[in-house]
């Protein structure tokens, strides 16, 4: 596992289970079908600490890189 933030733009990598997030912020990845287990996609990386861009069940969305820093994500073989 290693930080979403560090996913390379274009790699598909499963979520693990969020760690040192807060109950807010988990709300917020569970409306956006961010969630344990799912697939997402890193489309883009903006600038050094700019967001994350990712694909996901439900849609397209910019996380803020301290959030991705702290998502934890395995990438799936290409």
């Amino acid at each position: 596992m290693q930080p979403l933030a560090t996913v390379r733009p274009g790699e598909t990598a499963r979520l693990g289970p969020p760690e040192g997030v807060e109950a807010d912020v988990l709300r917020e990845l569970w409306a956006m079908r961010i969630l344990p287990g799912e697939a997402v996609t890193v489309v883009a990386v903006i600038g050094r600490n700019g967001p994350v861009l990712v694909q996901g069940a439900g849609g397209l969305f910019a996380l803020g890189r301290r959030l991705a820093s702290q998502l934890k994500a395995e990438v799936l073989a290409q």
